[in-house]
């Protein structure tokens, strides 16, 4: 019980934190060319505080499964009879803080750092980071995996997104 609150409380400070230390009202953010198609731009912030939430239980289900069973939820690209990772719940949750602080950092990135470029690279790897837990975790708890299901759905469409607005803000795109 007291790791949900841990976890929840880590995952909060981070959103948040990320939140803090960038506003998407930035004059020169505002007056980027967006797509045409780019009509549900108001809607992007609830997107990811759905995903967030998932991404967070689904978090506390690893972490609860492997606590509960050191054993249980090896992943099947572990062969029978392969090395026993006793940190491996640190390990699962070491990810999991990579995807939050990645996620975090996309706005602060592209808004204060001005650079289109860095938002793509920072936000692509957030997504396959999800991508690889979605899988590390489908053995240990299939719920886990499906709530992670969010992201793997949206973060391609974020980082698409992103490259869409390299191409159409050309003069902006550096690192």
């Amino acid at each position: 019980m007291k790791a949900r609150w841990i976890i929840t409380v880590i995952s909060a400070a981070i959103f948040f934190g990320g939140s803090l230390l960038t506003s998407l009202r930035d004059p020169w953010f505002q007056n980027l060319l967006r797509p045409n198609w780019l009509t549900f731009e108001f809607l992007i912030p609830l997107i990811w505080s759905v995903i967030w939430i998932c991404a967070t239980i689904s978090a506390i289900l690893v972490w609860e499964k492997t606590r509960a069973s050191p054993r249980r939820g090896l992943s099947p690209l572990i062969p029978k009879g392969g090395p026993e990772f006793p940190h491996r719940p640190w390990l699962l949750m070491g990810l999991y803080a990579a995807l939050a602080l990645l996620t975090s950092l996309y706005s602060p990135v592209v808004v204060e750092l001005r650079t289109l470029l860095g938002g793509l690279i920072v936000g692509g790897t957030a997504t396959l980071i999800a991508y690889i837990l979605a899988v590390l975790v489908r053995s240990i708890s299939a719920k886990a995996s499906w709530l992670l299901l969010p992201y793997l759905l949206w973060g391609p469409v974020g980082t698409y997104l992103t490259w869409v607005l390299m191409q159409l803000n050309p003069g902006v795109v550096r690192l």
